[in-house]
Formats: C-alpha cells, structure tokens, sequence
C-alpha cells in the first residue's frame, strides 16, 4: 500500500541520502531510520513527518553550513574551469563568447541563449555540467577531510549560531503570550522560522528573526500604551 504522504517522504528520503559529508554518522542513520520508521507507518500524518524534517534539519545545519563556507569560495570559478575542460571547442567556443562577459556557465544553462543551441549541444554542456557537480563535491569532500582542524572549528561557530538562533524563536514564541489579539499570528511567524530548519526548506538567519522580534516589541508595545490610555 502506498503511504498517503509518499511524495513527502521520498522528498525526506532523497535529503537524508544527501546530507553533507563529514556530517557525523550517527545522524545520518538517525536520519535514514526515521525515513524508514515514517514510510512503515500509514498513520504517521503531515505534521509528524514535518517534525522529523525540522529535526533532521537543525541537526545537520551547523554541519552543513561549515561544510558550504569551507569549500563554496571558489566553487564558481572551478566549476566553470571543470566545465569548459570537458567540452570540444566548437561547443567551448559558443561558451566562452558568452561567460567571458562575466556570465557565469550555471546562469547560461538557464539562459534563452542556451535554449537555442541545437540539442548535441545542450546535451553535451548538461553532461559536462553534472560531471563537475560530482567533480567539485568530491574535491570539496577531500579539502575539507584536509582541513578538519578549520571544519571543526567552524562547526562549533555554526553550532553557537543555531542555538542563538532557535533561543530567539522561543522569545518570540513568548511574546504570542502578551496580547490575545496578536497571539495566532506570532505563534505563526515562530513556526515558519522553526520550518527553516527543515532538510527541505531555507534556514532561517539570525537577521531576519531579529527584525521579527523588534517588529513585535514595537507592535506590542503600542498596544500595551493604547490599553493603558483606555
């Protein structure tokens, strides 16, 4: 029988397969056991899968960040030196003409440009394109085994940045508690930060929780002031 959320759990099961390297082992598996748990239980409904996610999620973040600002300074200028590397000339020169204007080969695939080469040709750049993926991840994999000494460290930044972060999520679950009338809303607002955490979604920053929470206290505040006015 097909699971009544599959498409949520195969989302779950592909992020699972693709958490960072050096992202410790017991967390993978924890990752890949719940994907299992979730899929044998035909009960297991949106909201707890969801969980799973946003805990899978914040668990590999500081992992995950450390692991993009180690190898992610120099991966535009690779990729495109591995792309070019792996295509015949003709094919090479159409590139060129092209990201030697400072277009870079990852927005020209997405380009109408690109869309009007002939099929050989597109074929080939996408070919050379997921070549280098496999290229760079494995590189990036390598550098930051080298580097443990740097990836530990920044592991530790990452890992102090997510526990401020979520420690500013509870402040703002708090606040819900000061005005009946604003209640649901910022209840909503810390749950789409917690979401952040997801495998699946976009982190949230320090940034813009911060301009939640001074966005509430002004709000709050104002109400407070109007209550005592009446």
């Amino acid at each position: 029988m097909v699971h009544p959320h599959a498409a949520l759990l195969q989302e779950f099961q592909i992020s699972a397969n693709k958490l960072v390297p050096l992202t410790p082992p017991e967390i993978v598996e924890e990752a890949k056991k719940l994907v299992q748990e979730l899929s044998a239980n035909e009960n297991a409904g949106v909201e707890q899968i969801r969980q799973a996610l946003i805990y899978v999620g914040q668990k590999e973040f500081p992992y995950r960040k450390a692991y993009e600002e180690l190898c992610a300074k120099d991966e535009e200028v690779r990729m495109q030196e591995i792309v070019l590397g792996k295509l015949d000339a003709s094919v090479k020169g159409k590139i060129e003409a092209v990201t030697t204007h400072g277009v870079h080969i990852l927005d020209f695939v997405k380009s109408s440009q690109f869309e009007a080469l002939d099929s050989s040709d597109r074929l080939a750049i996408d070919t050379a394109v997921l070549d280098a993926h496999d290229q760079l991840n494995q590189q990036c994999d390598e550098r930051a085994t080298s580097r443990k000494a740097s990836y530990d460290e920044l592991v530790a930044r990452w890992k102090a940045t997510e526990e401020k972060i979520q420690a500013m999520i509870e402040v703002l679950k708090g606040m819900a508690d000061r005005d009946p009338k604003w209640h649901d809303e910022i209840v909503g607002r810390a749950r789409q930060f917690e979401e952040g955490w997801s495998v699946v979604e976009r982190d949230p920053t320090e940034e813009e929780v911060q301009k939640e929470l001074e966005y509430w206290a002004r709000v709050l505040g104002e109400s407070e002031d109007e209550e005592v006015l009446e």
